[in-house]
């Protein structure tokens, strides 16, 4: 429970880099917003905007609710706030307490690393896509389209310039800017091309779960479980023996109005009301993930739609049982539309999965849907490419391959972004995959023997990047009798590699080569002396003291006494040094959020002068009668490089 309670904090380096990036993005009083909300566990309307209008010291006026509440409704749109509902008061009215939610504000640290997997899964559209769900945190089909499509018709044409550039030179990259600038806007034709794209590209991304959608909140607080019935005379300890006669007057006694009112009579002769019973509600027993009914839906509309043509985007209706028959719709890429809310449901909660009959009523706008970017997906994907880049860089590039189409076989298996092991494939399967025999070598005699020892070379390799998990299986029935037993790449193994290898590189880089061998070498010894670590890390005796001692006051070693006598005599006490791993780790990732949160401060101060400086060359520019270029060559000189 302590371990739980202290995870729910927010530790003080990621509330520093937390409020620095929310007031970066979205304002000073978003910033005030969220750093009131991480002072505390949850906090409602009233009590953010009381906190926030306590009178200051400094001569800001005080924010209005209306303002606290358009900044709370941004932090909602952003994904960075949640909401949880409370018990309500008597007269019915309910009421929601917000909290910040720092792993989702962290998590924009890395939208151009999101936007650069995007373009190279579904290429530019796919950027542009990515770049306006990320820029809008939630997005609507109908609402996002026209601009989705005009920055895509940019983005080509910003790819024309730079090819025609590269081919002709630098005189006819100045000869396209200039022909650029007097361009008319985008055809109409163009944009309908864009259109299309989008919707294709769209479609593929949430199949492919890089974007997700968001359901409704659930505003209503969980009624508590009703409790069984016990008789009253259980909760009354020794009194059912002197009361058992009364017990029994007291049951018979039930009149009829009593019945119609809906009371009872307990045993001890006292009306109660009865309760009302809630029928749980029937739940398909063979309900599937929405992910997976997506891409269900998607593949049954392509193969109904075969022929393409010009229809317009129209809504689809909800999904039927599989007997009933559908409406033939749009005859274009369509986001399914199963598992969607009716019109009579409450809002809030996840869709249940099943099927919608035709006589519910129930039309959903797929154009209507919530959709938010997948971190679930990116983040393994990233995951994913680490792996593949330290199997090319420890090995060679056909073992990155082979890593590669075995992350990619087990992709669609993945629920989690940290699953520890990939899905096992046996290296028969893997031997008929593609991009397998492309990668090895053509002139190989026997590639099926060379593809055994690069599985028995990875899984030997000192970070264990491979592993084996069943051994070959012979059936005689098939052309090739064994399938080489089966292999799972051991991501997790492969993390903490590459942690170990990060921290190695940090402390070279700031405590010194030397520093750096006395920490390996109490990973590898668990616990040494001083005058042990000297040796082994062929360090004088005061070297290695001043190295273990600086390494200490910065919380990166752990020094544990243990005396042979109860006095504790220093002449007669073993002073040993080891490492605490995961400590260490909190230590540089601490180290990293201070760097970033000096960044960030940077880049907006910067950022200000700049601003100064343009306002103060427009009105010199306007007081001298000068050109803007002469001015911006001046400016350019006063910030430098």
């Amino acid at each position: 429970m302590a371990i739980r309670a202290s995870a729910a904090f927010a530790t003080r380096s990621e509330r520093a880099l937390v409020l620095s990036v929310v007031g970066e993005d979205f304002g000073d009083l978003a910033g005030q917003v969220a750093e009131t909300l991480l002072r505390a566990e949850g906090l409602r309307l009233s009590e953010v905007a009381a906190k926030l209008q306590r009178p200051t010291m400094s001569h800001a006026p005080p924010s209005s609710v209306h303002h606290i509440t358009g900044a709370l409704l941004k932090l909602l749109q952003h994904n960075l706030l949640d909401v949880t509902p409370v018990a309500g008061r008597s007269d019915g009215v309910q009421i929601v307490t917000y909290k910040v939610n720092v792993q989702e504000a962290l998590y924009r640290l890395r939208f151009p690393k999101f936007m650069q997997q995007a373009n190279e899964s579904f290429g530019v559209a796919g950027q542009v896509i990515m770049e306006e769900v990320l820029l809008q945190g939630r997005v609507r089909m109908d609402q996002s389209l026209e601009t989705m499509a005009y920055n895509l018709a940019d983005q080509r044409r910003l790819e024309r310039k730079q090819g025609q550039a590269q081919e002709g030179g630098d005189q006819s990259c100045r000869t396209t800017e200039n022909e650029g600038n007097e361009e008319e806007e985008v055809s109409e034709h163009e944009l309908d091309e864009c259109r299309d794209q989008v919707r294709e590209v769209f479609v593929e991304m949430a199949k492919k779960r890089y974007i997700s959608r968001v359901h409704p909140l659930e505003v209503k607080v969980a009624e508590p479980k009703e409790a069984p019935d016990f008789p009253a005379s259980i909760t009354r300890g020794q009194e059912k023996s002197r009361m058992t006669n009364a017990n029994i007057d007291g049951t018979t006694a039930t009149t009829d109005a009593d019945k119609k009112r809906g009371t009872a009579v307990d045993e001890d002769g006292l009306t109660v009301r009865k309760k009302k019973r809630k029928i749980p509600s029937q739940q398909s027993g063979n309900a599937i993930p929405v992910e997976l009914q997506m891409m269900l839906d998607a593949d049954e509309a392509a193969r109904n739609e075969k022929d393409d043509s010009e229809a317009e985007w129209e809504p689809s209706p909800a999904s039927t049982g599989r007997a009933s028959k559908r409406k033939k719709s749009a005859k274009r890429a369509k986001l399914p539309t199963r598992g969607t809310l009716s019109e009579n449901a409450t809002a809030g909660g996840e869709t249940s999965g099943e099927d919608v009959s035709e006589g519910s009523g129930a039309h959903t706008d797929e154009r209507s849907l919530v959709w938010r970017f997948g971190v679930t997906q990116l983040l393994r994907d990233l995951r994913h490419k680490a792996c593949i880049r330290f199997a090319t860089e420890n090995v060679n590039a056909v073992a990155g391959a082979v890593v590669a189409a075995m992350l990619q076989h087990s992709s669609p298996h993945e629920r989690e972004k940290d699953e520890p092991t990939s899905f096992p494939v046996s290296a028969r399967e893997l031997f008929e995959m593609e991009s397998v025999k492309k990668a090895l070598p053509a002139e190989a005699n026997n590639p099926w023997r060379l593809l055994l020892n690069y599985m028995m070379v990875m899984c030997r390799d000192k970070s264990g990047m491979v592993m084996k998990v069943a051994h070959e299986v012979i059936d005689s029935t098939q052309a090739h009798a064994g399938d080489g037993g089966r292999y799972v790449v051991h991501m997790q193994k492969i993390v903490e590699f590459l942690q170990h290898a990060t921290t190695h590189a940090y402390i070279q880089e700031k405590y010194g080569v030397a520093s750096a061998r006395i920490v390996r070498l109490l990973l590898e010894k668990r616990q040494l002396e001083q005058k042990t670590i000297g040796e082994l890390a062929l360090l004088p005796s005061n070297d290695a003291r001043h190295r273990l001692y600086e390494l200490y006051t910065d919380k990166l070693l752990i020094l544990q006494e243990i005396s042979k006598r109860a006095d504790h005599n220093p002449a007669f006490t073993f002073y040993c040094w080891s490492v605490d791993v995961p400590k260490m780790q909190r230590v540089l990732r601490i180290a990293c959020r201070t760097r970033c949160v000096v960044s960030v401060v940077d880049v907006s101060l910067k950022r200000k002068r700049t601003k100064g400086l343009l306002r103060g060359r427009d009105s010199w520019v306007e007081a001298n009668d000068l050109d803007s270029s002469t001015a911006q060559s001046f400016i350019d000189r006063l910030i430098g490089p």
